[in-house]
């Protein structure tokens, strides 16, 4: 009987341990999916300045809270990695616009609104024409 309960003593003390580890790897798969190091956040815009050269001028539309300082990080890294050409901001009467979302839905919502056609997209971020842009 001692035995026994020796055994189902560590057994729990086991299955504890594992569900702990269990919640742990997953908070830390959650803080790495909504947290992008500052660092990295200009990578998404890899490979647009080839579409842009000769462009002096692009819209850059986002719909994500600017006073939060992530946000308008990841505006400055854009404008960074795609200099000379310049973004402007929440502006989307140019023939590019690039749009950076809080979400899918919100994303395919701005180009209905905006009537503008998607491109190209990389890691949440949008290229689309706009037909009408100058």
């Amino acid at each position: 009987m001692f035995r026994l309960k020796n055994i189902l003593g560590v057994l729990l003390i086991l299955s504890a341990l594992f569900n702990l580890y269990q919640a742990y790897t997953q908070a830390i798969g959650q803080l790495n999916d909504h947290q992008r190091p500052l660092h990295s956040l200009g990578y998404q815009f890899i490979g647009l300045e080839n579409v842009f050269k000769n462009i002096r001028t692009v819209g850059y539309y986002t719909d994500k809270n600017l006073n939060n300082p992530l946000a308008i990080a990841q505006f400055e890294q854009a404008q960074y990695m795609l200099a000379p050409t310049v973004l402007d901001l929440n502006h989307t009467q140019y023939h590019w616009v690039i749009l950076d979302c809080t979400s899918p839905q919100a994303a395919i919502e701005a180009l209905q609104r905006l009537k503008l056609t998607p491109v190209k997209a990389n890691h949440g971020i949008i290229l689309a024409l706009n037909p009408y842009g100058i």
